[in-house]
């Protein structure tokens, strides 16, 4: 990841100088029209406490590592009936200027909790819950094994945000039409999980269900072709409050957690119902 962040300050930095150095960013009026976009994503995430509670059990684990899971690249890809199933980014925006526009997307991440990892619990398990994990604990050493715990928004963790975006111009070419932008955003919303969790071997595949809040920031560069088509490579970064999350649907058990997470994505859009072309600077 620091790789990662490295590229784009240095890219910030070259695109900023370049663009100061040559004549003034000719762009399109932009105001008034849409863009449309849709892309893949993978995304990391920061370690977390993870407390349940519930009619035999309250207790926490800590530092709990997790990792994204994106499909391999194939046809699953392509296929219009299966485009949905890899991590992906799909977002529409409104330019209320020239320059700056709100948007609505999500994020569909997924989120899968390592198995077998060591950690330390706290808390209480009485003999209903388990026999074999009974008993009082205080941040004491024990391996995540599947008879204690599997945990995952794998269907998914989607943070969905509206933003505000601002669109910067940084150069272009005449021949072909290309011109390059660079685009920043925060905002947030809410948080839809379905969460794939064992308690005790104890629990479900659960329904879809807003489990927290979200607030995200974003940045990266973009190019467009003809005002028309515009690739996307962005990063973003977030915090995540889940106070209700599933174990078994209605039922009284409830998981809960804070989590940061950093994702970076490409996306292919397209810009729609534009303006007439701004004239030269």
């Amino acid at each position: 990841m620091k790789g990662i962040f490295c590229f784009f300050l240095i890219f910030t930095f070259q695109s900023t100088t370049f663009s100061q150095e040559t004549k003034p960013a000719n762009s399109y009026h932009k105001k008034g029209s849409f863009a449309f976009h849709w892309g893949y994503n993978r995304s990391y995430y920061s370690k977390t406490n993870l407390h349940f509670t519930g009619p035999l059990y309250d207790f926490t684990v800590y530092d709990v590592k997790a990792s994204d899971r994106q499909s391999k690249f194939g046809l699953v890809y392509f296929n219009p009936t299966t485009i949905t199933i890899p991590q992906y980014t799909i977002r529409l925006a409104y330019y209320l200027t020239d320059r700056f526009a709100v948007s609505a997307g999500l994020e569909h991440m997924k989120y899968v909790v390592n198995a077998n990892q060591m950690t330390t619990i706290s808390g209480v398990v009485t003999p209903a819950a388990s026999e074999k994990y009974a008993g009082s604990y205080l941040n004491y050493p024990i391996q995540l094994t599947p008879d204690l715990l599997t945990f995952e928004h794998t269907n998914g963790f989607n943070v969905s945000t509206i933003e505000i975006e601002y669109l910067q111009p940084l150069f272009y070419l005449r021949k072909p039409k290309l011109r390059c932008y660079w685009n920043t955003g925060a905002g947030g919303f809410w948080v839809v999980t379905k969460t794939d969790v064992r308690v005790f071997e104890d629990g479900q595949d659960n329904k879809f269900h807003v489990s927290g809040y979200t607030f995200t920031v974003k940045t990266g560069p973009r190019l467009e072709f003809r005002n028309r088509f515009y690739l996307a490579a962005e990063i973003k970064s977030g915090f995540a409050s889940l106070p209700d999350v599933l174990i078994k649907n209605e039922a009284p058990e409830v998981g809960d957690h804070t989590v940061s997470f950093f994702e970076y994505y490409i996306a292919v859009g397209v810009n729609i119902n534009k303006r007439k072309k701004a004239k030269n600077n």
